[in-house]
């Protein structure tokens, strides 16, 4: 039986992403997975693992907000903004109080520009940055907005400082240690990193890789969250079999299809689930009208157009 989903997995430290999931494929026989945000070696939680069609919704998943648990050093900079790369400076910390580096903290919360680390995935010219600066080679990087939405200092043992984090998806938690010491006049690098979230999946979530080294592919399987219930937060309209006909062959919804069927709140280009009565996902679908001006149309126009179409086939099959 083919297992179709998403996975969290607990990262341990020191695996790559890619690690996981190729011993993911090995062991429980997956044809097809990925990650979805990858982490760096040192970091540890969540990693959610997308298996065979999971792959298909990627697309329509909220990817915000990420959260993670962190620690940073102060007075030392490296060449990868963490504590695998080589010293850069070294400074003292005759000036860092425990105020000021709550105040300078409070100064990240929102939009900020970031650039990011020498090594990272960011590709230019078509090659990540990392592959670049392992040949010595440091190309220019552009600066990125990003959004912190939450950013607390949880703990000061100079020259230590552990924060918790809540940002958007593409922050480098790496980059704003570094431009936080940089901020403070003394350098800094992150010496621990712990995802907590990562969108909809969180670490109540995950099982660890030792659990799953142990695991039958029927007690694997209870782990595995399926589609519907990773777009559990995403408007659904639930739809009869001539309603998914129509989908199947790429035709809009319009007032005459949906009838007396009751409507999720909805706005123009927002993207809606259907599912079937059975609760199975049928397609992604994207609103053409407000919900305001759908008395106001033809019963015949459309109100919903399908943007990915996903289990028409059992329907169809009848």
């Amino acid at each position: 039986m083919r297992i179709d989903g998403f996975l969290v997995v607990d990262k341990p430290e020191g695996w790559t992403s890619i690690e996981v999931v190729q011993k993911i494929k090995s062991w429980f026989s997956i044809k097809r997975a990925g990650h979805i945000g990858t982490l760096d070696p040192f970091a540890t939680g969540v990693l959610p693992v997308v298996l065979n069609e999971g792959r298909r919704i990627v697309p329509f998943l909220k990817e915000d907000p990420k959260e993670y648990e962190a620690e940073m050093k102060l007075g030392e900079e490296t060449t990868t903004d963490d504590l695998t790369g080589e010293p850069l400076f070294q400074r003292p910390l005759n000036e860092v109080t425990p105020e000021k580096i709550r105040e300078v903290f409070h100064t990240f919360v929102g939009k900020i520009r970031q650039t990011p680390p020498l090594f990272s995935a960011v590709k230019v010219q078509g090659v990540p940055l990392y592959q670049w600066a392992r040949k010595g080679i440091e190309k220019e990087r552009q600066e990125r907005v990003v959004e912190v939405f939450r950013l607390e200092v949880e703990e000061i043992t100079l020259p230590k400082i552990r924060f918790n984090l809540v940002c958007s998806k593409g922050t480098y938690v790496r980059a704003l240690a570094r431009d936080i010491g940089r901020r403070l006049g003394c350098g800094a690098h992150l010496t621990s990193l712990r995802r907590l979230r990562s969108g909809p999946f969180s670490l109540d979530q995950a099982i660890s890789m030792e659990a799953l080294k142990s695991s039958s592919k029927a007690s694997f399987s209870h782990w595995v969250i399926s589609p519907e219930e990773a777009l559990s937060d995403t408007p659904e309209l639930k739809a009869d079999e001539r309603m998914i006909r129509k989908v199947s062959q790429g035709q809009g919804i319009g007032l005459k299809d949906l009838g007396q069927k009751s409507l999720p709140d909805f706005k123009k280009g927002q993207e809606l689930r259907m599912s079937s009565s059975e609760g199975k996902l049928v397609a992604i679908l994207r609103c053409e009208r407000d919900r305001e001006e759908i008395d106001q149309i033809c019963p015949e126009e459309a109100i919903f157009r399908p943007i990915r179409v996903l289990s028409t086939r059992i329907f169809m099959d009848r």
